[in-house]
């Protein structure tokens, strides 16, 4: 008499381990791919931020920078209007990292209103462009009023004829008899969000002859240079242009 058996039907303890395993694996997997996307979108967005934030603050400096001892042809200047007056060196006192003194120039011309939308008795703007402490890190402002947070160097070089052609000093290398033809813009911008780089340690190079600085704090920093031409008369004595070391 022949008997027949049924087999249990299911899985045994080892294939579900088995199972398991690969789950866990390909979850590992999904993971890993998710905050490496994260930290890309993270990075690409801060880029994004830093970049569209450092033109805007470059070409803000480079339109006043252009205006600097302007007055309009059709102007009758008033009595007792000028636009001279002696050359101003003060330090800004906000250092960035290294010790380096970030610089500070204070603009003049005619014109209907300063940066903060005052509008001058004299008709004489003055807009004065410095680093103070923000929140975190530096903040570019022009009057008081914040253009741009985020910045950690602020640095400026004047183009002056000499008997070599033109040669870009600093503000101390300046006399009352200077020319100056152009001004160089240079700054550091960072983003907000910390630790959005591959490398927490980042040295930024040579920003208009200062540097190189280094970060350790993750954050994406750019920097951004521009050189302006003086359009009024083509250059400038520098009472016109009050600058600072």
């Amino acid at each position: 008499m022949t008997s027949n058996y049924n087999k249990n039907a299911g899985v045994t303890l080892v294939e579900m381990l088995i199972a398991m395993l690969i789950g866990l694996i390909i979850l590992a997997g999904i993971t890993v791919v998710y905050l490496s996307s994260k930290k890309t979108f993270n990075l690409g967005s801060n880029m994004v931020n830093v970049h569209e934030n450092g033109r805007f603050a470059i070409n803000y400096l480079v339109k006043d920078l252009q205006r600097a001892g302007w007055v309009e042809s059709n102007v009758v200047p008033s009595e007792g209007f000028s636009l001279t007056k002696p050359l101003v060196n003060f330090k800004n006192n906000q250092t960035v990292a290294g010790g380096k003194s970030s610089d500070a120039v204070t603009v003049r011309y005619y014109g209907e209103q300063n940066c903060k939308g005052e509008i001058p008795a004299d008709g004489i703007v003055e807009n004065t462009y410095q680093l103070v402490p923000g929140d975190e890190l530096s903040e570019l402002q022009c009057n008081g009023v914040t253009l741009l947070s985020n910045v950690e160097s602020f640095q400026l070089r004047y183009g002056v004829l000499s008997q070599d052609g033109l040669q870009y000093v600093s503000a101390d290398m300046l006399t009352p008899q200077s020319i100056i033809k152009s001004v160089q813009v240079g700054i550091i911008v960072a983003s907000k969000q910390k630790n959005v780089t591959t490398e927490n340690s980042v040295t930024v190079g040579n920003v208009l002859g200062e540097g190189p600085y280094t970060f350790n704090d993750g954050r994406y920093r750019q920097v951004f240079t521009n050189t302006v031409l003086i359009n009024n008369g083509g250059s400038l004595p520098p009472d016109e242009l009050l600058v600072s070391e």
